[in-house]
């Protein structure tokens, strides 16, 4: 185990032994709010992909031994 490993596992189990115990509970509006989180999630992950499709289409031909067209629908360049 390295330095770094074993500082890291030091603090967490310092920091867990003084965990009380917590009467905590969830509101209704907590479930609805990680549902946003979820979809905004989503939504950005799908964002991502569309904006760089090409790269990600190429890395994907490129990983299966397809040949990458050059397609950019740039005709006079």
């Amino acid at each position: 185990m390295n330095l770094l490993s074993g500082i890291a596992l030091t603090i967490t189990i310092w920091l867990s032994g003084g965990v009380a115990r917590a009467a905590a509970y969830l509101d209704p509006g907590s479930g609805s709010f990680f549902i946003q989180l979820l979809v905004a999630g989503l939504m950005g992950a799908l964002f991502l992909i569309g904006a760089y499709w090409r790269r990600v289409k190429a890395f994907i031909l490129k990983l299966f031994g397809r040949p990458v067209e050059n397609n950019d629908g740039d005709e006079g360049e």
